[in-house]
Order: C-alpha cells, then sequence, then structure tokens
C-alpha cells in the first residue's frame, strides 16, 4: 500500500511539473506578444490561493494535475485590442509553440544534468572476449571506437543503438584508434536476426545483475501477447534452467520465429508457457565492458542527443506502421514505469523523457492540439478567411474525441497488459 502510494505521488509530481511547464510557456509567450492572459492557474479544482496582478489572475488549486493558461480571444473571438484572435500570425504561432518549446527546454536540462551526476561509460574497451567477432576483425582491449559505418560514435550507448531494421548487411565498417593512430576493418556478422519477446527484468539488491524475475512487460510485445506478467519468475526456457535474465536472453534471442517454451513462478504456482518469440535486428561487437569516464560536456551532449532521437524516433515509428496502437502505452504503463524508479537520477530521467514525449505529441497536426491549432491559423492566414468559430469548435471536439478514445484504449491494454 506504502509502494501504491508512493507511486501515485511520484506520478503526480511529474505531471504536474510537466504540464505546469508546458502552461507557462504559453503564459510568457502571451506576455512578450502583449496578448491578455485572464488567468495563470497551477493545478486544478477549488482553489487554495488566488492573486490579481496586472489584469491576470495568479491561482493555485488543490489537484495537482497540472495547470492552465486562459489566454483572452484564444477560444472563439473578442473585442479586445490584446485578444489572441486579434494578433498576427506569427505572434500566434509563437504562442502555441512555446509550450512545447518549455517541455524540450526542461527534458534538455534534466538530460544534462543528469548526465553530469554520472560517469559515462565510453567507447575506449576494457575487455575483450578472444573468440568474439570484433577480435576476430583486429580490434583489442585498449583500442577506442570512433565510427560505426562511417558515423561517428563518442559513448558506449551509441554502439547499442544502431538503428539496423532497414539493413540487409550483416557486416559493419568499424573505426578505432590504437596508440594514437587510426584503423578501420570490417567485423563480420555484427549484424543479426534475433529473438525478443518483450520484457525487462528487476536487479538483484545490490543492482549488479539482472535478476529471471521479469519487471515490465512491453505492451505490444509477444510476452504480453502470450500472457507473461510482470512478477514471473523465469525458471527454464526450453528445459534449460535460468538463474539471471543473461540465460533467458541467450536462449530467447536463439529462436527468433520459433515456438519456445517458458516455465515460470506466478504466486508459488508453477506453470508454462509457450511463447513465439519476434524477430528484430540488432548490432552487436561482442564487447564485454568499456572504460567509465568523468562526464564531461561532450559525453552530456552526446547522452542527450541519442536520448532525443529515440523519443522522436518513436513516433516516427508509430506513424510508419512499426508501432501499432497496442504497443503504445498510456498513464496506467507510465504509472507502472514509475513505480520501478528507485532513486532521484532515474526520477529525473523519466521526468524528462515524458516532458519531452509531451512537448513532441502537442505539435502534431492534431486538433486540439497545439499542431492542430498552428495548422489552423496558417491556414487561415494563407486564406486570409476566419475558420467560423463553429467550424474550429465541431473540429475540436472531434479531435478531442478520437484523443479520449485513443486514451481509453491504450489505457484498456495497459489493465489487460498488467493484470
Amino acid at each position: 500500500m506504502i509502494t501504491f502510494i508512493i507511486t501515485i505521488i511520484k506520478l503526480l509530481v511529474i505531471l504536474g511539473v510537466v504540464a505546469t511547464i508546458h502552461e507557462f510557456g504559453h503564459f510568457l509567450a502571451a506576455k512578450i506578444c502583449k496578448i491578455g492572459v485572464n488567468e495563470f492557474s497551477i493545478g486544478f479544482g477549488p482553489q487554495i490561493f488566488q492573486k490579481e496582478f496586472k489584469g491576470t489572475v495568479y491561482t493555485l488549486r488543490c489537484l495537482p494535475l497540472g495547470g492552465y493558461c486562459a489566454i483572452e480571444g484564444e477560444e472563439g473571438t473578442s473585442d479586445r485590442e490584446d485578444a489572441f484572435s486579434n494578433k498576427n500570425i506569427f505572434q500566434k504561432i509563437f504562442v502555441l509553440v512555446m509550450g512545447v518549446t518549455f517541455n524540450a527546454l526542461l527534458a534538455l536540462i534534466i538530460f544534462l544534468a543528469v548526465t553530469f551526476s554520472t560517469k559515462t561509460a565510453t567507447t575506449k574497451i576494457a575487455e575483450l572476449k578472444p573468440d568474439s567477432i570484433s577480435a576476430k576483425a583486429g580490434i583489442q582491449v585498449g583500442d577506442t571506437i570512433t565510427a560505426i559505418n562511417g558515423k561517428k560514435v563518442k559513448i558506449a550507448a551509441e554502439l547499442l543503438n544502431r538503428k539496423v531494421e532497414d539493413s540487409d548487411a550483416n557486416d559493419v565498417t568499424v573505426e578505432y584508434e590504437r596508440d594514437g593512430e587510426k584503423y578501420t576493418t570490417v567485423v563480420e556478422n555484427a549484424i543479426k536476426d534475433i529473438g525478443y519477446i518483450g520484457i525487462t527484468f528487476e536487479y538483484n539488491e545490490d543492482k549488479t545483475d539482472a535478476t529471471n524475475v521479469i519487471e515490465i512487460v512491453a505492451a505490444g510485445g509477444a510476452a504480453n501477447e502470450y500472457g507473461l506478467k510482470a512478477g514471473d519468475k523465469i525458471l527454464k526456457v526450453n528445459g534449460i534452467e535460468t538463474y539471471n535474465s543473461t540465460d533467458v536472453k541467450r536462449v530467447t534471442s536463439e529462436n527468433a520465429g520459433n515456438e519456445i517454451e517458458y516455465e515460470i513462478e506466478r504466486n508459488g504456482e508453477v506453470i508454462t508457457k509457450n511463447v513465439v518469440p519476434k524477430s528484430k535486428r540488432e548490432f552487436n561487437l561482442e564487447i564485454d565492458t568499456v572504460e567509465v569516464a568523468n562526464t564531461n560536456l561532450e559525453f552530456a551532449i552526446e547522452n542527450t542527443k541519442l536520448n532525443v532521437s529515440t523519443i522522436i524516433g518513436s513516433y516516427v515509428d508509430l506513424f510508419r506502421g512499426k508501432v501499432q496502437v497496442n504497443e503504445m502505452s498510456g498513464i496506467v504503463g507510465i504509472g507502472e514505469v514509475v513505480s520501478t524508479t528507485s532513486g532521484i537520477l532515474e526520477f529525473f530521467n523519466l521526468m524528462a523523457i515524458i516532458s519531452l514525449a509531451v512537448g513532441v505529441a502537442n505539435i502534431l497536426p492534431f486538433p486540439p492540439l497545439d499542431g492542430g491549432k498552428v495548422v489552423i491559423v496558417i491556414g487561415e492566414a494563407i486564406t486570409r478567411k476566419k475558420l467560423p468559430e463553429k467550424a474550429e469548435l465541431i473540429i475540436s471536439y472531434i479531435g478531442f474525441g478520437l484523443l479520449i478514445l485513443l486514451t481509453l484504449i491504450v489505457t484498456y491494454n495497459d489493465i489487460v497488459r498488467i493484470l
């Protein structure tokens, strides 16, 4: 019960900060453009505190679920000179995009701060098995990898997050440095089709190794499809005993597209689940460990760029059809992830991810999101005709209805997956 309450508090803090920062972006832009702001509220529901200052009512309300910025003339028309509807296209767009901009700024600041608070895994090799594919290609311990297929790499995470889904090649060209000299080699079979089922594992108490107990089941993954759940302990895979996540992944990765049997312990009962792992293209140089260094500005920027590209890439994959609706997570899924954060850095990193994700979602050209409003503003500027208030209201209602429907579907999928 205490864990549940703590999770709710964490979730409220994250959503409250992310939403308030978004609304503050709109507020600040409106003030810069001398547009009237009738009220700026932190929270919803009954008011706790209220104060008027220079034409704006500042309110603190009891439900910490975000807030709102009531801009004069943003919804409908207004005769006031300082109304949003009476400003030019550039001022309108500036006000509309500043919410998203502030979400992005919050994410960038947190990403940089979190990165500076930890050490960074570099691309300098610390341990390498003699029979690994990298060793066979001539790479040695102490070498620093500088580029993969011509793309510069500076941190270890870039060696593990290569986009290879659209590549038919199995080999990669690796550039590296040794004693100040530059070398180039081809690592064969660095890209392989492997099996995966969409799960993450709990770590042991000292955080040194991932166990064979499932922590999170990804929406839309094979594990979710075949009924595996968070908390399941995987005892065997195809009859092979497993003691940690590595044991589970090894057998799973070798069986893409083939049905395999998972023997699991759930609530004291041992049951079996037959699962067909999905196939994906994975990049792996078979490097055991890399050296860790103090984080500098260059490392921080690279880590931040990687986080941003990963989040934006997930939206790109959604519109390209690589991510289905049943693979998306809503507020319940977010709450599940929040419950697994055990440290302050993990908590803030998750806040940054959600802030950026909310920002990207809000700029999509879909009413009633900010991006949809930008499209309407641009359309009115091109046609030099104001969209009838009734038509704009209907469009907003339709868009809002579709968003509610999507939220219900995603939330239902989250609940079914967790339960």
